[in-house]
């Protein structure tokens, strides 16, 4: 696994969002112009489709309307989140989900995961070298190319089922996303604990990207890093109310900095004392409305809705996993995950078969090569649609391994 040096230069024009955007968004405007009889098939953004839940509108409402009253209209929310919010999410998330126990001190709301997961390089020293896995969520790489630091690649291959091992030398920060975007893969405990032990054992801090933990459906996967013996000294969590509560639009999501955690040269503490300071300098908090809406999302009625729209994304990625593999492709994810990573058959190279999928069946996904030299010879697709085009999709796909 070779260290690489980037610049920042090697980020100009080659963002994931310029590749989504114009070279995907690009070739589909241009075969829309040129079939415009044609139905086409969104698959390749991670954006959700269905209403936010009815216990979250109420309460969205309800703050609304307290803000539009002189008696009990409220201003800035606490820096660091509402105070209610990080509480719920140690009590109605952590504790009684998965049995871990977290104090609200140790939770930042934030404006979605996104900008946590970049920003949160701040904390660490220039020269930091940076593990990723490879394919990985672009912004993990666009991130650590921006700050210049160098960067360790990860294997994640169909031999390994998409989990990486440890890195062989010596890094400083580890991204680890499961279940995993792009590949829907997930970490075993044991897999778990091996970063754990490397990042204890090489005063290593990982990043962990819990986003999608709400659609683990497979027993004994951990849904938290922090459900493994140490890893409060050596990692930080990321969570996101946007994809398993429809919070795409509203922008809510937190991090966990553990007081224990700690580096070289600091003591336990310091990490969470940093953020604080870098919260209130660049960060004045997340919308107080949108808030009191992921509050009562985390309350019980509003699981249960949010579990409702779990389920049905769910149900999305089994129907198009099945349909494509009926056909003879083979599919990965779409079990944990809203995500479908899929083979490209006949050899063809990720965009071809990008291209294939398109002007053969208008499903459009996003090339597994753009996340990772190790995507090469994939398709990601989402499976965050309607149900009815879900439906339309795979019915459209009869014959496709043949189809020219």
């Amino acid at each position: 696994m070779a260290t690489k040096n980037l610049a920042l230069s090697e980020l100009t024009g080659k963002t994931y969002t310029e590749i989504v955007f114009n070279q995907v968004w690009g070739k589909v405007e241009t075969y829309r112009a040129t079939h415009p009889q044609k139905e086409i098939f969104m698959m390749a953004f991670g954006d959700t489709t269905q209403p936010l839940p009815s216990t979250v509108v109420k309460a969205m409402v309800e703050a609304a309307n307290r803000l539009g009253d002189r008696q009990t209209y409220t201003g800035y929310e606490d820096i660091t989140g509402n105070p209610a919010l990080r509480s719920a999410i140690c009590t109605d998330y952590y504790q009684k989900k998965m049995g871990v126990e977290i104090d609200s001190s140790e939770v930042f709301i934030s404006d979605g995961a996104q900008s946590v997961s970049v920003n949160i390089q701040e904390l660490f020293a220039p020269d930091n070298i940076v593990a990723v896995q490879n394919p990985t969520y672009p912004s993990f790489v666009e991130g650590t190319l921006l700050a210049g630091r160098p960067l360790v690649n990860l294997p994640c291959l169909e031999e390994n089922n998409f989990v990486p091992k440890p890195p062989e030398e010596k890094v400083d920060l580890i991204y680890l996303c499961f279940p995993n975007n792009p590949t829907g893969a997930v970490a075993t405990t044991e897999q778990l604990k091996s970063f754990i032990d490397y990042a204890k054992s090489n005063q290593a801090v990982i990043i962990f990207d819990a986003v999608y933990s709400p659609f683990i459906t497979t027993p004994n996967i951990p849904k938290s890093i922090y459900e493994i013996e140490g890893a409060k000294e050596c990692a930080i969590e990321i969570g996101s109310f946007s994809k398993w509560a429809n919070f795409t639009g509203l922008r809510v999501g937190w991090c966990v900095i553990p007081q224990a955690l700690k580096i070289k040269n600091t003591v336990p503490g310091e990490l969470n004392n940093l953020w604080q300071i870098r919260h209130a300098v660049k960060f004045w908090g997340t919308a107080n409305i949108a808030q009191h809406g992921a509050i009562a999302a985390l309350s019980p009625a509003g699981q249960l809705e949010c579990q409702e729209v779990v389920n049905y994304y769910l149900q999305n990625a089994r129907l198009l996993r099945d349909g494509l593999a009926a056909t003879g492709l083979e599919c990965f994810g779409g079990i944990d995950s809203p995500f479908v990573w899929v083979k490209a058959p006949e050899g063809l190279s990720s965009w071809q078969f990008f291209e294939k999928m398109l002007e053969s069946k208008g499903i459009v996904g996003v090339p597994g090569s753009v996340f990772g030299d190790n995507g090469e010879g994939y398709l990601r697709l989402v499976a965050l649609g309607q149900r009815e085009e879900i439906q339309a999709a795979v019915k459209n796909l009869s014959g496709l391994t043949h189809s020219n």
